[in-house]
């Protein structure tokens, strides 16, 4: 891994090229191993490492953007050189007011841990072991990432922070029927992959022989997987500045008014103990704890220094690496923690479905959240507060809103993973709605 000191001199260099009136340097150093195994054996180990430098110039307004993976001198040369070109071409922004200027970064400490061959290897024979003597087969991957990131502006802005996480993830499949599970960390030591193996090989057990059950209105108890594949489309369409001050989003003109059930709270905190931190966004910005809805009323939304400008309210720190059409997006919120246990949750459903996670989810009508998609991985009919049997999984059509209105019960304790739709790592309860709408069966 690069140094602070060595990624700072190499932005200080950068910046030296740049005869623009602003210049940011956005720099990454990142190293990736992976351990792949499908139908019960390792068929891949693959480990890699890449480099990134991304300029951003400003002159009257016009920007230009230019990235390459070399430090080499004359490489940063040549693309100081391309984004000062590209910003030639480009109309002035009238929305642009600058860049940000230097502020106190939260301290945090820097955390890497690489994971070696023999502890990914170990985590993957865990699960294809288990899998062995349950005689069902094992797919999945571990996953270690290790990167450094560091942001810098001819304004002053300094900042650096490195980090890494350890995903350990399968699917196990029997005859008519899979499991799902998986486990997040910030260290190899931390990953559980023994409670990964015995979860996934036990849903599949239990979900084998799955009935058809007619689609329609049901209950739910949401699993914490299923939970963050839902937020992570409202992390990206919600408490969004540009979509917001756009009409587009379902909280617009909301502020300060009750949007969700009083029981839910959503909170942004890049600080919490369980998640991967980062002191600062891409912009190099500092971050905060900050909570958008607070017992169902709105109380905030996202903002870069871009829209904070544009709109005349506070950066809250929610930059993406330029250039950014999807505007700022909260990378650390969660849906805070309720007081009810998993399995008193499930006591409390009349009739309705145990879900384990959902599958390619997609957006129907940005404005109303509306989202589609699927069951998979173990679903279950409960009935009188009794799991009775596996069902075939079933698509549904469902406003994430009107979901977050309807819910009755939550989780008195967050869990670690991975989204698969937001591509990051989020915290999450299960969640007991009372109304989520299948639209139609399946075949499996």
């Amino acid at each position: 891994m690069i140094s602070e000191e060595k990624l700072k001199q190499i932005a200080e260099k950068a910046l030296s090229f740049s005869k623009a009136e602003q210049t940011e340097v956005l720099l990454s150093a990142a190293g990736s191993a992976l351990t792949r195994f499908a139908n019960n054996q390792i068929h891949q180990n693959v480990a890699w490492k890449n480099l990134g430098i991304s300029i951003r110039v400003i002159n009257q307004k016009n920007i230009g953007v230019a990235s390459t993976n070399s430090f080499e001198e004359s490489k940063l040369k040549d693309v100081v050189a391309r984004a000062t070109e590209l910003s030639d071409f480009q109309e002035p922004d009238p929305g642009f007011v600058s860049l940000p200027k230097p502020e106190q970064i939260p301290v945090v400490e820097n955390d890497t841990h690489y994971a070696t061959e023999e502890e990914m290897a170990a985590g993957a024979y865990t699960i294809i072991k288990k899998a062995q003597d349950a005689h069902l087969v094992a797919s999945g991957a571990y996953a270690n990432d290790v990167s450094s990131l560091a942001v810098a502006n001819s304004l002053g802005v300094w900042a650096h922070h490195a980090g890494s996480s350890c995903n350990l993830s399968t699917i196990v499949l029997g005859k008519d029927s899979s499991g799902f599970a998986a486990d997040v960390a910030r260290t190899p030591s931390e990953v559980d992959a023994k409670l990964v193996a015995e979860t996934a090989v036990q849903k599949t057990l239990e979900s084998k022989n799955p009935q058809d059950i007619e689609p329609g209105e049901y209950e739910v108890i949401l699993e914490p997987q299923a939970v963050s594949e839902m937020m992570a489309f409202f992390q990206w369409y919600g408490p969004n500045a540009r979509i917001y001050h756009e009409g587009a989003s379902p909280l617009s003109d909301k502020m300060g008014k009750q949007v969700f059930g009083k029981n839910i709270t959503i909170i942004d905190d890049p600080f919490h103990k369980d998640v991967f931190p980062m002191p600062f966004d891409f912009e190099g910005y500092p971050k905060k704890a900050i909570t958008f809805v607070k017992n169902g009323i709105l109380k905030n939304i996202a903002y870069d220094s871009y829209y904070a400008a544009k709109y005349h309210h506070n950066n809250t720190g929610h930059a993406l690496p330029a250039p950014n059409t999807m505007g700022p997006i909260p990378l650390h919120m969660y849906i805070a923690p309720g007081d009810k246990t998993r399995e008193e949750m499930i006591k409390n459903v009349k009739r309705g479905l145990l879900v384990t996670r959902l599958w390619y989810v997609r957006v129907l009508n940005p404005k109303m959240l509306n989202v589609t998609g699927m069951t998979r991985d173990a679903t279950f009919l409960i009935e009188n507060g009794k799991i009775v049997r596996p069902v075939k999984n079933l698509r549904f059509n469902q406003s994430i809103p009107e979901a977050l209105n309807h819910v009755v019960g939550i989780e008195n304790k967050l869990t670690p993973l991975a989204s698969f739709e937001g591509e990051m790592i989020s915290l999450a309860p299960t969640l007991h709605i009372s109304k989520w709408e299948f639209s139609s069966g399946t075949l499996f």
